[in-house]
């Protein structure tokens, strides 16, 4: 598909998904993104596919969702001959992405101040859980270990109960975002200045700058933030709240005392005389909550949440996957697109978050 990396090609070392989602933003807006795959140890999200009736490694939903739009070969770079192979597409590269443990593409002789060599315009990015330098540099985790060091896992749960962690794999999916624009930054000084750039990315480090809110907030208190659960320290009510049906939820939350007074009327809430002021809510954050919740929990979801817009207050439906599906704003923005696979068939794939003109 044509766009705005149009005429840029992309050259991808790598598996799993930090990696792959980073050089999917560049495919999906123009770019032409070859994978370098192996045979012999195959993308491990292939194998997510295969089942005791379906052995194909082109089965894998989620691997096909991380790499829309990219092209790839299969090169044994035990091979005497494959780093002259990969070394012909870097030399029709702008760009190489790789997201090995450190250390294995300059076993392979394909580390940046090799290539960097022969073609000084290279933009090459590395993403590993902790980059390429410092003590842990050489510990090969995933996303999950990720959200552990990063501090969210910490950060996810009830005060009372031990650390959840978000769902999913949370570096994988922050990184990417950095990862690719990045590149980006790179290829426009590049096309400034003439000089390739080696981008040296941590995972891990991403994650925790996205915590900028908590690493302040204890640098001001000097002591960590914990887990909380739904709760804010600035709003109550602030979480969310069952509404009639199964497991349909309202997430309501109200900043400020006219807010309060506001919701109090839309649910014919009779309050305690206390609760009209924050301090006074948030001293009895457990009896406000249950009473908005024996409120809400015979109300419609969506109905309740349109009501309560249209009051000025925050308040949506907690939408689950097949709602997501449905939903009216993201069939407009076309979000999921319905793509035909050759073994897997027709599914819907998400479109990227933005759209450019």
């Amino acid at each position: 598909m044509s766009g705005a990396l149009e005429g840029i090609n992309v050259l991808e070392f790598g598996a799993g998904a930090a990696g792959p989602l980073a050089t999917r933003y560049l495919a999906d807006h123009g770019a032409t993104v070859v994978r370098v795959e192996s045979r012999v140890r195959p993308d491990f999200l292939r194998l997510y596919g295969i089942t005791k009736t379906q052995k194909s490694l082109d089965a894998s939903p989620m691997f096909a969702a991380f790499n829309c739009n990219k092209l790839a070969i299969t090169l044994n770079m035990k091979h005497p001959d494959a780093r002259a192979i990969a070394l012909r597409l870097v030399g029709w590269a702008d760009v190489v992405a790789e997201n090995f443990a450190p250390g294995a593409m300059g076993r392979w002789g394909l580390a940046y101040e090799d290539l960097a060599k022969e073609k000084p315009g290279l933009v090459m990015v590395s993403t590993c859980l902790h980059g390429q330098t410092g003590p842990e540099r050489d510990y090969p985790g995933f996303g999950g270990q990720g959200a552990a060091i990063s501090g969210f896992n910490h950060l996810t749960g009830w005060p009372d109960r031990e650390p959840l962690g978000p769902y999913g794999t949370i570096t994988d999916s922050l990184s990417p975002r950095f990862a690719a624009a990045a590149v980006m930054a790179a290829l426009l000084r590049r096309a400034r200045t003439g000089e390739g750039t080696y981008l040296d990315l941590s995972q891990v480090e991403c994650a925790i700058y996205c915590l900028g809110d908590v690493l302040v907030e204890q640098a001001v208190t000097g002591e960590a933030p914990g887990r909380r659960g739904n709760a804010s320290a600035r709003a109550v009510p602030h979480g969310l709240f069952r509404c009639a049906g199964e497991d349909r939820w309202i997430a309501i939350a109200t900043s400020s005392d006219e807010e309060w007074t506001h919701l109090a009327e839309s649910l014919s809430l009779t309050p305690e005389e206390n609760w009209q002021h924050l301090d006074g809510r948030l001293a009895q954050r457990e009896f406000v909550e249950a009473a908005i919740e024996a409120a809400t929990s015979s109300r419609d979801r969506d109905q309740l949440a349109e009501e309560l817009r249209s009051v000025g207050l925050e308040a949506t439906a907690v939408l689950d996957l097949a709602d997501l599906n449905a939903d009216p704003q993201l069939q407009h923005r076309g979000h999921f697109v319905s793509m035909s696979h050759p073994v897997i068939g027709t599914q819907n794939y998400e479109a990227l978050g933005f759209r450019l003109s």
